[in-house]
C-alpha cells in the first residue's frame, strides 16, 4: 500500500505540473511574446528562422560554421515540420519535455537519498515559476535543462545497475548535451574523480579491475559523446574549412562576461579581456557569484517579472529562485557529510553554478543548477523532519538559521522590480503585434493584446490609440472615440488619432 501511495504522489505532482503549464500556455499564446517571428532582436526569432533554414538545407544551412550550439535549432526544425509550423504545438512539446524533466528530478532525489526527497524535489520543480515560463518559449534553455538533468540521471542509473550499454547511452546524451550547450564539459573531470571515490566498486559488469573501471567509463563516455558530436564537427569543417567542434560563440560569451567593463550580466563590453591570472578577473568572478545567488530573476529575451504581470495565472507557480536555492545550499552542505558517495552529485551541482559564473548570469542559464538545488532543498526538509523525530534540535536549528540568513542576504531587487527597458521592449512588441493582427484581420487577437498593453501602460498614448483602433474594428465607435480623446490628451500632436477621430465624427 505504501508503495502504491508513493507512486500516486509522483503521478499527481506530474499531472499538476502538466496542467499548470497548459493553463499558462493557454494565456501566454495571446501575449506579444508568443509569436517568435515578430520578436525582432530576440533569440526566439533567431531560432525559428534558423529552423526554417535547416528545413531548406539541413547540411549547409547558411554555409558557415555554426555560431551557436546547433542541437536546439535542429530539434525545433523537426517539430516545426511535423506540426506544419504550429507554434502552439511546438510549445506543447516543450511543456511535455519539462514535465519529463520533473520525473528525472524525482528519480535523482530517490537515488541520492530516498523516495520522499524525490517527491518533494519534483514538486518544487513542477511549480518553479521560471521553468514554466521558459518551457513554453521558443528558446534552447528548456532543452539544455532537460538534457543536463537527463545525463546525470543516466549516470546514476548506470551506477545502480552497471552496464556498458547504459554508459554508452549516457555518453550519447552527454554528446547531445554538449551540442545543446558545450559547457557541460566542465563537469567531466569531476565525474572522473567521483567514479574513483564512489563506494560501490562494481561500476562495470565482468571482471574489470576496479582501479581501471573509472578510466574505462570515461573512455566510453568520451567515445560515445564524440561520435554523437562528430557529424557537426565534420559539417563545420566541410562548409567553412575551419576546425570547429561545435560552435564559435564561446570566445564571444567569454568576452561578454570577462572584460574590464563587464557587469556580470548580458551586456556587450568594449574593454579589454581580463586575464584569469589578474586580480580584476577574480574580483569580477566573485561579483558574478553574488549575482548568481541573488533572488532576482535577471532578464534576457524575457522578463519573468513582467510575464507574471502580463499572465497573472503564473502566480500559481509559487516556487521561486529565492526559495529553492537557500534551502538547496543548506541541503548541499549536508551532502558533504557522506561526500565520497555524493561527490558525483555535489560536483554536478557546483559545475552548473560554475559554468554560469565563468561566463555571465541570466535567469535562464541558472535552470540546471536550480534543478540540482531542488534535490538538495528536498533533502534538507526530509533530513530536518528525521532529526526532529529523534529530538535532535541543535544542528537543524543552526542550519536553518544559516538558510534564513542566506535567503535574507541574497533577497535583492536591484532598482525597480521591472526595469524601464523591459517596459520599452513590451511597448515595441505590443505595437508590432497589434498592427500585424489588424493587418491579418484578426481583431480578437489584436484586441486582447491592445487591452493588455493598455493595462500595463495606461498613460502611454500609443496603448490608448491602438485600443481605440481595435474597438473601431469591432464596431464600437463610441468607445473608440473615448480612447482617441485619451490619446490626444496624452499627446495632442499625435496626428493619426486626430485624423481617425475626425473621420468617425464626420
Amino acid at each position: 500500500m505504501k508503495t502504491q501511495k508513493k507512486h500516486w504522489s509522483i503521478i499527481i505532482i506530474l499531472l499538476a505540473g502538466f496542467i499548470i503549464r497548459m493553463v499558462y500556455l493557454y494565456y501566454f499564446k495571446d501575449t506579444v511574446f508568443f509569436n517568435p517571428f515578430l520578436l525582432d532582436k530576440h533569440d526566439q526569432k533567431t531560432f525559428i528562422l534558423w529552423a526554417q533554414n535547416i528545413l531548406q538545407n539541413p547540411w549547409y544551412v547558411n554555409g558557415e560554421a555554426f555560431y551557436m550550439a546547433p542541437l536546439y535549432p535542429y530539434f525545433l526544425a523537426v517539430i516545426y515540420a511535423l506540426s506544419s509550423g504550429s507554434i502552439f504545438v511546438i510549445s506543447i512539446v516543450h511543456l511535455l519535455m519539462d514535465v519529463c524533466l520533473c520525473y528525472f528530478i524525482y528519480y535523482l532525489g530517490r537515488k541520492v537519498y530516498n523516495e520522499q526527497v524525490g517527491v518533494i524535489a519534483a514538486f518544487l520543480v513542477c511549480f518553479y515559476r521560471t521553468s514554466i515560463v521558459y518551457s513554453a518559449t521558443i528558446l534552447s534553455d528548456g532543452l539544455i535543462y532537460f538534457l543536463y538533468i537527463a545525463f546525470i540521471t543516466l549516470v546514476y542509473l548506470a551506477l545502480q545497475k552497471p552496464s556498458i550499454a547504459r554508459w554508452i547511452f549516457a555518453g550519447i546524451v552527454l554528446g547531445f548535451s554538449a551540442l545543446a550547450k558545450p559547457t557541460i564539459a566542465i563537469y567531466l573531470p569531476f565525474l572522473f574523480i567521483g567514479l574513483y571515490l564512489y563506494p560501490k566498486k562494481e561500476l562495470l559488469p565482468g571482471r574489470f579491475n576496479y582501479r581501471l573501471q573509472p578510466i574505462i567509463i570515461l573512455a566510453i563516455l568520451l567515445a560515445s559523446s564524440g561520435v554523437t558530436i562528430l557529424p557537426v564537427t565534420i559539417r563545420n569543417y566541410f562548409v567553412s574549412g575551419e576546425f570547429v567542434p561545435i560552435c564559435t560563440n564561446g570566445p564571444v560569451n567569454w568576452q561578454i562576461g570577462n572584460s574590464s567593463d563587464s557587469i556580470g550580466l548580458f551586456y556587450y563590453p568594449k574593454g579589454e579581456l581580463l586575464s584569469p591570472f589578474s586580480i580584476a578577473f577574480w574580483k569580477l568572478f566573485f561579483t558574478k557569484v553574488n549575482l548568481f545567488f541573488t533572488s532576482y530573476e535577471w532578464p534576457q529575451n524575457l522578463d519573468v517579472q513582467l510575464i507574471e504581470k502580463v499572465v497573472p495565472v503564473l502566480k500559481l507557480a509559487f516556487v521561486k529562485f529565492g526559495f529553492i536555492v537557500p534551502l538547496g545550499v543548506g541541503g548541499l552542505l549536508l551532502f558533504f557529510k557522506n561526500w565520497r558517495k555524493n561527490f558525483i552529485f555535489i560536483t554536478f551541482t557546483l559545475s552548473n553554478v560554475l559554468w554560469v559564473v565563468l561566463f555571465f548570469v541570466t535567469d535562464r542559464y541558472r535552470l540546471p543548477a536550480v534543478g540540482c538545488f531542488s534535490v538538495c532543498a528536498a533533502y534538507l526538509i526530509v533530513w530536518t523532519v528525521e532529526r526532529l523525530k529523534d529530538k535532535k534540535l541543535l544542528i537543524p536549528v543552526s542550519l536553518w538559521l544559516f538558510v534564513g540568513f542566506f535567503a535574507f542576504f541574497f533577497n535583492i531587487t536591484p532598482g525597480p522590480l521591472i526595469p524601464d527597458e523591459s517596459y520599452i521592449i513590451f511597448s515595441n512588441l505590443s505595437i508590432r503585434n497589434i498592427q500585424y493582427d489588424l493587418k491579418q484581420r484578426d481583431v480578437k487577437k489584436a484586441y486582447k493584446k491592445a487591452l493588455m498593453y493598455f493595462k500595463i501602460s495606461p498613460e502611454d498614448y500609443r496603448s490608448n490609440y491602438l485600443l481605440a483602433c481595435t474597438f473601431y474594428e469591432q464596431g464600437e465607435k463610441d468607445t473608440a472615440v473615448s480612447f482617441l480623446n485619451n490619446t490626444l490628451r496624452l499627446n495632442p500632436d499625435f496626428q493619426p488619432a486626430r485624423d481617425m477621430l475626425q473621420d468617425i465624427l464626420r
